[in-house]
């Protein structure tokens, strides 16, 4: 199973959210991978070396971020690199079989909407 992760969702992200996402991946299986999305310069240096790290983790990277208080619709057609935007990409193209954000809920919407 590939699951991709919004790093840039929810509160203290990406810190809270990777060590999420390093906590969860012990429960995978090893042919699980987890997938985490965002500005990739944000997530490296987070994340364990390759060596000490557990299961298959990947980072797509996506630049932009859209916050919370951002009008939904407008964002994603000025960010079209934002890790939602991407992760809706990914989903429409099978390039993950379930998607995690804890972004702004209706850029999420508006996003699988418009790309589903």
């Amino acid at each position: 199973m590939r699951i991709a992760i919004d790093a840039m969702g929810g509160d203290n992200a990406p810190g809270e959210i990777i060590a999420g996402a390093l906590e969860s991946i012990e429960l995978l299986d090893d042919k699980d991978e987890m997938i985490i999305v965002g500005p990739q310069e944000m997530i490296e240096p987070q994340l364990p070396s390759e060596k000490s790290r557990k299961g298959s983790i990947s980072i797509i990277d996506a630049p932009q971020v859209i916050d919370m208080d951002e009008p939904p619709v407008e964002s994603l057609r000025k960010k079209r690199k934002s890790s939602i935007a991407v992760l809706a990409k990914m989903a429409k193209h099978h390039q993950t079989d379930a998607v995690i954000s804890a972004g702004n809920t209706g850029a999420c919407v508006a996003a699988f909407q418009m790309r589903m």
